[in-house]
């Protein structure tokens, strides 16, 4: 298989643009943006990209002692990072959209054994009972995971959504406190912090929002309107606190400073995309046109000159080092922007301004930003546009952030 790649990308490099299986994959999609040439990319060729990168990532860094993922790798066999809870969700997410992706069996058993690792992972590291940890929005990434886990299995066991409904009723919305910053979830579960943040409220909300579809599903109305609420009630604090209507900026928090509230000054892709996937979910429950005009925008600012952006490459920029927390957050950011890509209520001409982009990213990633063979083969980094070094340690944040870009282009679907 790597030696079909490899042909695959030196005709797409040296000629600017290719044909696999009769479907034209655009090399330079950066120069579509009125979208008046627009060609659908091919989903022969991503399924094997996102085959690579996915194996990658399962070869160097899960661990069959422990059923959980190793934070960092170096070659040949070297782990030298310990467990760490939050990246646990994003690297399972992965191996999750290789198992929709193929419905290959071999992918659907890491399911329960990610359920039990993770546990065992978290009370070894952190003396947590079960999943409970002392940061929040790391309780809700693990949830939302979990959520996935009972939404993709064949079978939807039970006991995936019944915890996650768990956590979620007792260890998250009951950090909501309607003072002070108005209200809001606090980031951590102690008085260490006043502070309120996007990442904690909006994955929060998007909890909410699929609790309450599961659970409308299920025929449990009261459950579905009771999340629906929560969710509601998350949103409309993001938007009233973090959100400026004018510029379009989604902004990481507020805190408090000597009595004083104070909103933060940055925008990171993740609280970015998490804020975009919840307007995007509540949209879909509700039918109120706003949450998915805020969703548009929030998207559109951040991928055209807003802060996650790199305007050098046109890509989302590097936001920390791939074994820190920031080599997660463009991936997280990629997770929901699909999402809205692909929806169909979103206006046609901005539906392929963000399919460009998309493209374009994931092609600068794979043609730029990987070696092809040796120790770190289909490897990624922080920065999509640059090869991680041939020495040293690689972090599992920044690889599974790479890999959620590229199974998501096996999500991204033409626009007709």
């Amino acid at each position: 298989m790597k030696n079909i790649l490899l042909i695959l990308v030196g005709i797409l490099s040296a000629a600017g643009c290719g044909q696999v299986d009769d479907v034209y994959y655009e090399r330079t999609p950066s120069s579509l943006s009125d979208g008046s040439d627009y060609t659908p990319i091919s989903k022969a060729y991503w399924s094997q990209v996102a085959d690579s990168a996915t194996e990658a990532l399962i070869n160097n860094f899960w661990s069959s002692a422990n059923d959980y993922f190793y934070m960092d790798f170096q070659p040949p066999e070297l782990h030298p990072g310990g467990f760490q809870y939050w990246p646990q969700a994003h690297a399972m997410d992965v191996v999750i959209d290789a198992y929709v992706r193929t419905q290959d069996a071999a992918y659907l058993e890491y399911y329960a054994k990610w359920f039990t690792g993770v546990k065992q992972g978290n009370q070894a590291t952190y003396g947590g009972a079960n999943y409970r940890n002392q940061y929040v929005d790391d309780m809700a990434w693990i949830t939302l995971t979990m959520l996935r886990m009972y939404e993709t299995h064949p079978s939807h066991p039970e006991e995936y959504l019944a915890t996650a409904a768990q956590i979620y009723n007792d260890w998250i919305i009951t950090e909501w406190t309607d003072s002070p910053c108005g209200g809001g979830i606090r980031w951590r579960t102690s008085s260490y912090t006043e502070g309120k943040n996007a990442c904690t409220n909006c994955p929060a909300a998007i909890i909410a929002c699929r609790l309450s579809g599961f659970y409308k599903t299920l025929g449990d109305n009261d459950k579905a309107a009771k999340y629906l609420a929560d969710a509601q009630q998350l949103y409309h604090w993001i938007r009233s606190m973090l959100y400026d209507s004018r510029t379009k900026i989604l902004y990481g928090g507020v805190d408090v400073e000597n009595g004083a509230e104070k909103r933060s000054t940055t925008s990171l892709s993740y609280e970015v995309g998490t804020a975009v996937g919840a307007a995007q979910e509540l949209y879909h429950l509700t039918g109120e046109s706003y949450f998915l005009t805020d969703a548009v925008d929030m998207a559109n600012k951040a991928t055209t000159d807003g802060m996650p952006m790199d305007g050098a490459t046109g890509c989302l920029r590097s936001e920390g080092p791939g074994n820190g927390d920031g080599g997660l957050f463009k991936g997280i950011f990629i997770r929901y922007f699909v999402k809205l890509t692909n929806d169909t209520n979103v206006d046609k001409d901005k539906r392929k301004q963000f399919y460009t982009f998309m493209v374009h990213n994931a092609t600068t990633l794979w043609t730029a930003g990987v070696h092809r063979d040796g120790n770190y083969a289909d490897m990624f980094g922080p920065n999509w546009a640059e090869l991680i070094p041939q020495s040293g340690v690689v972090g599992l944040q920044g690889h599974v952030s790479g890999c959620t870009l590229l199974e998501a282009m096996n999500v991204l679907q033409p626009v007709e």
